[in-house]
């Protein structure tokens, strides 16, 4: 990687531990539905770090084939639209969702999320594209301790953006009385909400992903268009790129877990003061949010057989965390 750029990666596998291992050629692996890759590229003098994460579901095969095709495709891209990295993001996210539906027949139920973060440390910038809900986040330091400064917004039944659009495909086929109400439901367990919405046609929690053609009911409900952001990065910040397990915690009951992106981004911010100088700051933050998960759900339950950390390891969904920040021998001088 740059030399200017640390890298620190973890992946975990949560509540498809149970799955089968996968075999490709001579390699075997943990089942798990969420892959990613990093690579370099040098364009007109630029050293980019490109880091790409798909959130698999109902089966893993898009998720890696996205992964496989995303090298090839973005220096494809980045030719063309001569290293500009948003035009390169945009044109990206088109040949991937043109690709992927050459192999439509292969892929089965299975659909995945996709987020490309570009790094360019010459620019002190970084270029997001996400779509579905795999984030990225930027914290930096305030007073000494790490705060939130930035998050990608997730593309999901919870979002207004995306729930108008979603209104809008339903009357532009026929069901012009479509309202919020119609369309999405927020999940409630046991008389408590959740603040997580789905699909009341499809059941699912977002329709901005790549694959997922049997949740395509309408044309164009699944949306392959990503948001596209770009940041000023510097010295003393940190970059965060993960699939959204890394946003899970427990649900309001401390008895089963769920999405809590705005809580996790906050303990997070907390986690990051105590881990910064880890030697992997991404393991640190994984085993952190299985332990902060372990300990309430015994305060809460001490007596619940589930009231152990390996329930919340299996519980947990299959997760990549990416953290990225300038070399600390860079920053300490």
């Amino acid at each position: 990687m740059t030399s200017q750029i640390e890298v620190h990666s973890d992946a975990r596998q949560g509540y498809t531990i149970v799955k089968p291992r996968l075999f490709f050629g001579d390699a075997e692996f943990d089942y798990t539905e969420d892959t990613g890759i990093q690579f370099e590229v040098v364009h007109n003098g630029r050293t980019l770090l490109v880091s790409s994460v798909c959130d698999g579901h109902s089966g893993y095969m898009t998720s890696y084939s996205v992964t496989s095709m995303m090298e090839r495709l973005f220096l494809q891209a980045l030719e063309e639209t001569n290293g500009e990295l948003e035009a390169t993001l945009r044109l990206l996210f088109e040949k991937i969702a043109a690709e992927v539906l050459t192999i439509k027949s292969r892929l089965g139920r299975s659909g995945t999320t996709c987020n490309v973060t570009v790094i360019d440390p010459q620019n002190e910038q970084v270029v997001v594209a996400s779509l579905g809900d795999s984030p990225t986040l930027l914290y930096s330091k305030n007073n000494g301790t790490y705060e939130l400064e930035w998050k990608s917004v997730d593309q999901d039944c919870a979002d207004e953006e995306e729930i108008q659009r979603m209104i809008q495909v339903h009357k532009n086929n026929g069901d012009t009385t479509a309202t919020r109400e119609s369309v999405v439901y927020e999940i409630v367990v046991a008389g408590h909400r959740t603040g997580v919405y789905r699909n009341k046609k499809s059941d699912c929690m977002l329709h901005a992903s790549f694959g997922d053609f049997y949740n395509n009911y309408y044309p164009n409900m699944v949306n392959t268009v990503p948001r596209i952001y770009t940041r000023p990065w510097t010295q003393g910040q940190v970059l965060i790129q993960c699939s959204d397990g890394l946003m899970e915690w427990l649900d309001s009951r401390k008895m089963g877990i769920q999405p809590q992106a705005e809580f996790r981004a906050e303990e997070i911010a907390r986690q990051l003061d105590v881990c910064e100088n880890a030697d992997n700051i991404a393991h640190s933050l994984h085993e952190m949010q299985i332990e902060s998960m372990f300990t309430s759900k015994v305060e809460v339950h001490p007596e619940r057989a589930d009231s152990s950390r390996e329930w919340v390891q299996r519980n947990f969904d299959n997760h990549i965390t990416n953290v990225f920040m300038w070399r600390r021998s860079e920053k300490n001088n």
